[in-house]
C-alpha cells in the first residue's frame, strides 16, 4: 500500500527548492517551468500559493500541503 503522506512529502521536497521547509510563489514557479508549462505569472503563482497558505505567511508549509490534498 503506497503511504501517502511520504509520497506528499516527496512532491512538496521536490517543490522546496532551498530545502527551508516552506514552499513560496517563485520555487513552485520555478519548477513548473521546468516541468515544460511556461508563461505561469509571478501572480498566479502567489494566488496559487494564497489558496493553500492557511496562516497568513503567503508560503505554503508540508502540514498546509498535506492539508490541501485532503491528508
Amino acid at each position: 500500500m503506497v503511504d501517502m503522506t511520504a509520497a506528499a512529502r516527496k512532491v512538496f521536497e521536490r517543490y522546496d527548492l532551498d530545502g527551508d521547509g516552506q514552499l513560496t510563489a517563485e520555487e513552485y514557479r520555478k519548477v513548473v517551468e521546468e516541468l515544460g508549462e511556461t508563461g505561469v505569472t509571478d501572480e498566479a503563482a502567489q494566488a496559487l500559493i494564497d489558496t493553500i497558505d492557511s496562516d497568513g505567511d503567503r508560503k505554503v508549509s508540508f502540514e498546509e500541503f498535506r492539508a490541501s490534498m485532503g491528508l
